[in-house]
């Protein structure tokens, strides 16, 4: 069993996971991707994020993101990409988030110590069957505080990310029903899902068992890299830079 406490491993998945939310869904993101020619917001998403794995068909793209509704991954995949290539729609989507950490981040507690301590955890977790990660790990940092901080953020997200679907896989649980369990119904529909929704009555401990594999897992991964006292800090700043965000940032669409 990992020395780390698994509190840390929540706290800091949690942070990093709410911090490029908060990017993701910004009305200032959402603007620079309809300037940059995408149809609407959700085509530069999924080509953006989704770019690091190359010209994938649409049906790939779904697989790998794993907890979309398909004809909604698909669509908005291909929609994306025909206004810019995949490759080069990454390159605009690593640019704006770097551009949303200068704009949002600057004056945040420890973003050199932050973005140091979670290269360690990048440089020591494994690519096998982590694809978006594997992608997104390959990417050129920034050298600027702010912007290389949300920039390692994003790796860290797509690193615990891609570990949480392979144990939603294994899990049995569908996406629909992960997502209820999680966050209900409404966010479901978000992501594209519609009613009648998967019924995921009686399936909670299912979901407390992914969420337990993955922070397990991810407890791994952290103790190959830091001491204990490093993954406490790097919890401690990634809630630090979380509160920064929100409070300078607009708030993300749908809040």
């Amino acid at each position: 069993m990992s020395d780390i406490d698994v509190e840390s491993i929540r706290a800091a998945g949690a942070a990093i996971g709410e911090a490029i939310s908060v990017f993701m869904l910004n009305p200032d993101t959402f603007e620079k991707s309809l300037a940059a020619g995408y149809p609407d917001p959700f085509a530069a998403y999924f080509a953006g994020r989704g770019g690091v794995l190359g010209d994938v068909t649409g049906t790939t793209l779904n697989a790998v993101f794993a907890v979309f509704e398909p004809n909604l991954a698909r669509s908005c995949w291909e929609n994306g990409t025909a206004v810019h290539g995949a490759s080069e729609s990454c390159r605009l989507y690593w640019e704006q988030i770097a551009n949303f950490g200068r704009k949002y981040l600057t004056g945040a507690e420890g973003l050199d110590r932050l973005a140091a301590l979670g290269e360690k955890v990048i440089a020591a977790a494994p690519e096998p069957g982590l694809p978006l990660y594997a992608g997104w790990r390959a990417m050129p940092l920034a050298d600027d505080g702010p912007a290389r901080a949300l920039q390692v953020m994003m790796v860290l997200r797509e690193l615990r990310a891609a570990v949480h679907f392979n144990a939603l896989t294994i899990s049995g649980l569908s996406p629909v029903e992960a997502h209820i369990l999680n966050h209900g119904t409404d966010y479901a529909a978000f992501m594209g899902w519609q009613p009648p929704f998967d019924d995921a009555a009686g399936k909670a401990g299912l979901y407390d068992d992914v969420e337990a594999v993955t922070n397990r897992r991810m407890a791994q991964i952290f103790e190959s890299a830091l001491t204990p006292a490093e993954a406490d800090e790097l919890a401690r700043l990634s809630v630090a830079a979380l509160d920064s965000l929100k409070a300078s940032a607009p708030p993300p669409v749908g809040s």
